[in-house]
């Protein structure tokens, strides 16, 4: 790891004068941060750290709209053990942050850090390779590489695949996102984080250069609203998904009036899928309308050479999150 300057401020002011210098990243609690740095994949002059700022960016509360606010620094661990979650609507996004890692990362993993997560592709994390979209190479070699767990739904000329657990749940909540740059506060739909096209020369995120996340917002769900986010993954704990579903419905008299639907895992960015969530609108939940929506939310699928067990487990957990968000 190479030295840089490390900045500890004082309060959000202060934190964003110091972003704002050349050649500068902000760290949370930084679990992915310093794998990178430690690899010298990125090799920053100055880091600043946010937590203690957690007073200020930190905690879970609900707004005079009825909208839950989430704090950036809020852990994982916090998130899913508010009461404000244990509303049936909510979740999804109580069980994405309760199955993250293992106890001790949720214990220190911030929501805004899990949704800004670099890729977990090996050829952009090891030294030993020039992949495109880590910009030392001229092509992504897991396309003709070892391609087990890259994407098989969304790609052009890169197929990782986004890690966040929390990002599907909160698309399919129709969350939002809060930032301040250059002394100004925005506050956008969440879909805008990612970006449009996610080619190999766009990073994980749109957030400018010293642009700070301080809060999530996930609006007042209707009367009837359920949701749920089901996984796989290789091992039980401290793995990565290899495919993951976040589905919200709202259900009245016995029918699904309203629906969204948001993969996760299977592509560059988290994946809304509203034509496999179109399906569900005006029926009554049933296997067969379940195995329907998950067939639709694997239309155009291409997967690679070591890949397409994806669609048939991603279709099995497709149906098994509608399950349990209509039960």
């Amino acid at each position: 790891m190479k030295p840089f300057t490390y900045v500890v401020p004082k309060d959000l002011a202060e934190a964003a004068a110091a972003a704002a210098q050349p050649d500068t990243v902000l760290k949370g609690a930084g679990v992915d941060l310093v794998d990178r740095m430690k690899e010298r994949l990125q090799t920053p002059q100055q880091v600043v750290n946010l937590l203690p700022l957690k007073q200020q960016l930190a905690g879970v509360a609900r707004a005079a709209d009825g909208a839950l606010q989430i704090g950036a620094l809020t852990t994982l661990t916090e998130l899913e053990q508010h009461a404000e979650l244990a509303d049936p609507a909510l979740q999804a996004l109580r069980q994405s942050a309760g199955m993250t890692a293992t106890p001790q990362v949720r214990n220190r993993a911030t929501v805004a850090g899990n949704i800004l997560q670099f890729t977990r592709c090996w050829y952009v994390r090891s030294e030993a390779f020039r992949c495109l979209h880590g910009g030392r190479g001229p092509t992504c070699l897991a396309m003709t590489g070892e391609n087990r767990y890259h994407a098989v739904l969304g790609w052009t000329d890169c197929v990782r695949v986004h890690p966040s657990n929390l990002a599907p749940p909160l698309l399919a909540l129709g969350a939002e996102y809060t930032t301040t740059l250059d002394g100004a506060t925005r506050r956008r739909a969440l879909a805008e984080l990612f970006p449009a096209e996610p080619r190999a020369q766009n990073p994980e995120h749109t957030l400018q250069a010293g642009e700070i996340v301080t809060a999530l917002h996930v609006p007042k769900q209707p009367s009837g609203a359920r949701s749920a986010y089901c996984e796989s993954r290789e091992k039980q704990s401290f793995d990565w998904a290899t495919t993951a579903c976040a589905v919200r419905v709202v259900l009245q008299a016995g029918k699904i009036t309203a629906a969204d639907l948001v993969l996760g895992a299977v592509a560059p960015n988290p994946l809304p899928r509203p034509k496999a969530a179109a399906v569900l609108v005006g029926e009554a939940p049933s296997a067969a309308l379940f195995q329907k929506a998950a067939e639709l939310a694997f239309a155009g699928a291409n997967p690679l050479a070591h890949n397409d067990y994806k669609l048939t487990i991603g279709k099995a957990i497709v149906r098994q999150a509608l399950d349990e968000a209509t039960r």
